[in-house]
């Protein structure tokens, strides 16, 4: 078998190019999440009737806030006033949901993601249909998710957040 070397002036390019471009190198995680915190917000299927958390709402979600309060492994359907909607860096869209419509207080608000992967499977989680939705009541489906990240840079009530979400339903 033969070695095959490369000039250290193109091994020292390529790194500098990796780190300056600010790719990941490996083992590292995308904004602190480990591998099992994104396949957890990357689920391809939406939660069935068996896992759904009944206790689940905005209301209960804002005052059980600690890590073992709800789980991972269950899925909720929250009822509430759409008061936000921002598509993010990494194509996710962020929804936020409060009980009252126009609800000002950014500590009564619940975030709802919709993965770009889920906006892909149905037009309406697409960005534009969600924008439509602002200020309307609304049912969101999805997985719990407790985003780990101790400081939040958007405003929120809870770390807890349904992500993924599956389905936005208009509630008349």
């Amino acid at each position: 078998m033969k070695t095959i070397l490369f000039p250290r002036p193109l091994i020292l390019t390529f790194l500098t190019i990796i780190l300056l471009a600010g790719l990941p190198l490996m083992g590292e995680e995308d904004k602190g999440e480990s591998k099992a915190e994104m396949a957890l917000k990357n689920r391809a299927t939406p939660p069935k009737a068996a896992d759904m958390d009944s206790k689940a709402s905005i209301h209960a979600l804002l005052e059980k806030k600690g890590a073992a309060d709800w789980s991972h492994t269950k899925g909720a359907r929250l009822e509430g006033h759409v008061i936000q909607v921002e598509t993010e860096e990494d194509g996710d869209v962020h929804m936020v949901l409060a009980s009252a419509a126009g609800e000002p207080n950014t500590q009564k608000w619940v975030i709802t993601e919709v993965p770009l992967a889920w906006q892909k499977k149905s037009a309406e989680l697409s960005a534009k249909s969600l924008k439509s939705l602002i200020g309307k009541k609304v049912r969101v489906t999805g997985w719990l998710y407790r985003e780990p990240d101790a400081e939040h840079l958007d405003p929120r009530g809870t770390p807890w957040e349904i992500h993924p979400v599956t389905e936005v339903k208009k509630i008349d």
